[in-house]
């Protein structure tokens, strides 16, 4: 099931990234990153008192953690910005292999309390394809 989840959430970041990009053609990147917020957070409430029934509780956790909203904000906003001058496709492709880097080195030290996962050599294949996927894509 987790994987399903994963692979409807890869289809919507997809579609995400083009409908950002076509309201960057109509609105100015603040203003894009505000209203998807803005709606995200609004259904987000209704969500947590239609099924949570549960107050809110948004204090807690570590400082750094909080550093979240403004990534998400940098995301909306560079990802708008990309999409209208590259297209959602080499967008997603470019950010994809970002993350993976990003990824493997939280894993390979264990930040943030994430389980490690130390980089192994045997990935350096699947890197590869995907640099390889990367520069066909900008290339072709």
């Amino acid at each position: 099931m987790n994987f399903f989840l994963l692979l409807v959430s890869g289809i919507c970041l997809g579609l995400m990234v083009s409908l950002n990009g076509r309201l960057a053609a109509d609105f100015n990147l603040f203003e894009v990153s505000f209203l998807v917020h803005l709606i995200g957070a609004v259904m987000l409430l209704a969500a947590a008192k239609l099924i949570q029934k549960e107050k809110i509780q948004l204090l807690g956790a570590p400082r750094y953690v909080y550093f979240v909203g403004f990534m998400g904000v940098a995301i909306i906003v560079m990802t708008s910005l990309s999409t209208t001058y590259i297209g959602a496709a080499l967008t997603m492709v470019l950010s994809i292999t970002a993350q993976l880097v990003g990824s493997a080195v939280v894993d390979h030290f264990g930040w943030f309390r994430v389980p490690i996962n130390k980089f192994s050599w045997r990935r350096v294949p699947a890197f590869a394809v995907i640099l390889t996927g990367l520069l066909l894509m900008i290339f072709s």
